[in-house]
């Protein structure tokens, strides 16, 4: 049975093995031309403090149009791979022996249904997982630059979602629901088809935005109203979850306008757009804010709340947990009906 499983999907290890050396062969070298051109500028800053470009290197190097391409290509391709996984491997696994008869023909031959049904699944899951983590792997390595640069890899979907072990879990998700639908309906379009709703709808948007934040309680710090002063009382690194304006009350607003100030700050808003002389104008150009300044007495205030980069690996594990949670419960409900359903 190992050797007849090895036969039917060899062509699709090939194919993936190919794709694995042309991604390999691109990630390497450019990988390493971002990490010298990175070198290189550290170097340079400090034998030359005063070069402009050494007070914001994220903003200056890998700036070519080739650069950012890669950059913003590379990372989607690793998040949209697993998708291929589902539909191209997971869903016509049983569907299509469903659709030819195989199945009926490869259970007279003595061959038990369970030891069919294991066989095929341990392949193409092991396969999956192998494949994804070797694509994960060299992401991950090749991201070395951007994330040291920008410091994002954490809030930042296409980094977080192309590296590290999500990919693997992400691809096993997709696979063994692929499988299921493959033996639930037994057409492969159609498996296809809730393979790329399922997966577009849980891992791009319903985990990230609705349920990622809150794998664990995010860190709240308050600062006065003004510019950047909320900011600096978050880390670099860290993922803001998200930041509001809070009244006097404790009332999050979720707009904020001259409507919902105070009179008087309101009034203060349209007294700076008068370039005269009044008390308005010469505190705006001292550097004083007047409504932030009347804000701030009037008990306006700013909430933000944000993980930690430190919490980068927990929550690649919780993530992963899940979809190979829900992996399993896919592999369940396809033995099922396999073996009773179809008995």
């Amino acid at each position: 049975m190992n050797r007849f499983a090895w036969r039917q999907h060899r062509k699709q290890f090939l194919i993936m093995g190919v794709a694995l050396a042309l991604f390999a062969a691109l990630v390497i070298p450019t990988g390493l031309h971002f990490w010298h051109v990175y070198q290189q500028a550290l170097t340079t800053c400090k034998q030359n403090p005063a070069t402009p470009s050494c007070g914001d290197l994220s903003g200056n190097l890998l700036q070519s149009n080739i650069d950012q391409t890669l950059l913003h290509l590379l990372p989607l391709s690793v998040i949209l791979l697993p998708l291929v996984f589902g539909m191209f491997w997971g869903a016509p696994l049983l569907a299509k022996e469903y659709a030819e008869g195989t199945n009926s023909l490869t259970w007279t031959q003595s061959v038990s249904r369970r030891k069919w049904l294991t066989v095929k699944l341990a392949w193409v899951l092991f396969a999956t997982a192998l494949f994804l983590g070797a694509f994960a792997a060299l992401t991950t390595w090749w991201s070395k630059t951007p994330n040291t640069l920008n410091l994002n890899r954490f809030g930042v979907e296409a980094f977080f979602a192309s590296q590290g072990l999500v990919p693997v879990a992400y691809g096993l998700f997709a696979v063994a629901f692929g499988i299921m639908f493959g033996a639930w309906f037994r057409k492969t379009m159609v498996a296809v088809g809730l393979v790329l709703g399922l997966f577009v709808a849980c891992t791009l948007v319903t985990v990230p935005n609705f349920v990622r934040p809150h794998y664990m309680v995010p860190i709240t710090v308050t600062a006065p109203m003004g510019p950047n002063l909320l900011d600096n009382k978050i880390p670099a690194g860290a993922w803001t979850v998200s930041r509001n304006i809070v009244d006097k009350n404790g009332k999050t607003l979720n707009s904020f306008s001259p409507s919902d100030m105070p009179t008087q700050c309101a009034q203060l808003t349209q007294d700076i757009r008068v370039p005269d002389g009044s008390r308005v104008a010469k505190l705006k150009a001292s550097g004083i804010d007047p409504v932030d300044d009347c804000l701030n007495n009037a008990g306006y205030h700013q909430i933000g709340k944000y993980q930690p980069a430190t919490r980068y690996w927990d929550f690649q594990r919780i993530e992963s947990g899940i979809y190979l949670g829900l992996a399993a419960l896919a592999v369940c409900a396809t033995y099922w009906l396999v073996l009773r359903r179809d008995a």
